[in-house]
């Protein structure tokens, strides 16, 4: 399926949750929607979208961030570019 943000917005796939944290305390997954920031890859982006590329890694707030279900296991977001927090090389 081939889905075109509009404007200056971006379509992200979500990276996935840690199952445990650093110091070894399970987390369970139905216990947030969201992390308050979340991390993923750029799949599409809008015309006016500026200087984002598909591909890049990208952090952002999911205040801004609409959940979207394409019917697969993989998590998928629209969000701003001006609502991005910043790249991840």
């Amino acid at each position: 399926m081939q889905v075109s943000p509009q404007a200056d917005r971006v379509l992200v796939r979500l990276e996935e949750l840690p199952e445990k944290s650093e110091g070894g305390v399970l987390l369970p997954k139905n216990a947030v929607k969201f992390e308050r920031y979340l991390v993923g890859e750029v799949i599409s982006v809008g015309k006016d979208a500026g200087s984002v590329e598909r591909g890049q890694k990208v952090m952002f707030s999911d205040i801004n961030a609409y959940e979207v279900n394409f019917g697969t296991s993989e998590k998928h977001c629209f969000c701003k570019v001006g609502d991005l927090l910043a790249t991840i090389n």
